[in-house]
């Protein structure tokens, strides 16, 4: 059942919880990680297309590389962030950090051996086309333009071209539709809509590539992380409620939950459909498989 209301011209789609969503298809993996220490507090997680998993560590302020064994292969970016937040890698193999109090964003190479973009200035807090203040996640679209969401403090979804020059922005503090209370993670479907964990309000809201609202979903908890699959499920992480919710990006529909991930900052998927959670407060980075796969 959903309830469809119209909001300034936009449609709202609240989808309720029926007795069709699933509980307990995950399993968590112990003891799956190979490395020299403890993986210690995360606050971000990525994959790549290869199964990779890339870690980024709160505590130790630096990325662990972990092949889809869990070995590490490869340490590297020490001190790149006064506070990590978030990693991604983009739909060419780069590597984009996000750094929450330093108020930068960095482009790294495919292999990490090379700075390819800075955007903000280090250590300097602003809401012009060229600083942030704490900003939290970005997201590439299919044509190199790019979303960064900014953030604790400035609450604003800023939008690139590939280059790194400023296009738009948008959002401002409140409630209304287009507005946030911390803006915490953001992703793009494939159809280049633009999702935002709008985290203080306890929704995601949905824009087009141009910041166009379009709805919002309000039944899929409070959002800390986004992470989308190729096949359009939406994975969220929610640190309040202490789960994952999984979802249908298409129009909202609740699919599955993975309950017990106390703490949890971040989420990641593997092409193996393996879930990633990450925490920093609680200091985890947890492996979930679906019930009866090998790995």
């Amino acid at each position: 059942m959903r309830l469809v209301v119209a909001v300034a011209l936009a449609a709202v789609t609240v989808w309720l919880p029926t007795d069709q969503v699933s509980d307990g298809n995950y399993q968590m993996i112990e003891d799956w990680i190979t490395g020299p220490e403890d993986i210690g507090g995360v606050s971000g997680v990525t994959t790549d297309d290869e199964g990779n998993i890339y870690a980024f560590r709160r505590n130790a302020n630096n990325v662990w590389n972990l092949d889809a064994a869990g070995k590490l292969v490869k340490e590297w970016g020490q001190d790149i962030a006064i506070w990590t937040h978030s990693i991604r890698v983009d739909h060419e193999g780069y590597i984009w950090t996000v750094d929450g109090q330093g108020h930068q964003i960095k482009k790294w190479s495919p292999d990490a051996s090379e700075l390819l973009m800075t955007l903000g200035e280090y250590d300097v807090a602003g809401d012009g086309p060229d600083t942030f203040n704490r900003p939290t996640d970005v997201a590439v679209a299919s044509n190199g333009d790019f979303f960064v969401s900014d953030g604790y403090v400035n609450t604003r979804v800023a939008k690139f071209d590939k280059s790194g020059e400023f296009i738009k922005d948008w959002g401002g503090e409140g409630t209304a539709p287009g507005q946030f209370d911390t803006v915490h993670s953001i992703t793009i479907d494939s159809r280049d809509r633009v999702l935002v964990a709008d985290r203080g309000n306890s929704r995601v809201q949905i824009f087009d590539l141009e910041g166009n609202f379009l709805e919002q979903w309000t039944h899929l908890g409070t959002p800390y992380a986004l992470f989308l699959t190729e096949d359009d499920r939406l994975f969220i992480a929610d640190g309040v409620n202490a789960k994952v919710w999984i979802a249908d990006a298409r129009d909202g529909t609740l699919l599955d939950t993975i309950e017990g991930t106390e703490g949890i900052h971040w989420v990641a998927v593997d092409p193996s459909e393996n879930v990633y959670a990450a925490s920093n407060r609680s200091r985890y980075l947890r492996k979930y498989s679906k019930v009866g796969a090998t790995n």
